[in-house]
């Protein structure tokens, strides 16, 4: 199965501001407030704000504008809510504490497309 290009956009805006671990879950059978997460981490909350905004710039230029975006101020979250996609960017200790993946695990993880440089998903 290949991701559909708004999915794409969204991995390729946060690789290109060196987003990793991106995982994209599929939870449309099991949440009724989305269909899609898309998590990533950044190594620090001025990386977080910097993916989170090359995200959201990428969106719009095919037109789509965020819900909602919070956790700006403080950095270690970031999450923009799109509606049926909803892009959590965490640094490694929140990601870790609040354990979203874990609670949503019985989602259907999506493939991420090929990247040129796959070292950046191998972080810790």
């Amino acid at each position: 199965m290949t991701l559909d290009s708004r999915l794409a956009t969204v991995v390729d805006a946060a690789r290109s501001k060196k987003a990793f671990r991106i995982r994209l879950v599929d939870v449309k059978d099991i949440a009724s407030f989305t269909d899609i997460f898309a998590f990533m981490s950044g190594g620090s909350d001025r990386q977080n704000r910097a993916i989170a905004g090359a995200i959201e710039d990428a969106l719009r230029l095919t037109g789509e504008r965020p819900i909602s975006r919070e956790g700006e101020t403080n950095g270690n979250w970031v999450l923009l809510d799109y509606g049926n996609l909803v892009v959590h960017v965490m640094d490694e200790d929140t990601r870790r504490h609040y354990n979203l993946e874990g609670l949503w695990n019985t989602g259907r993880e999506l493939e991420l497309p090929a990247e040129a440089h796959p070292e950046s998903d191998a972080r810790p």
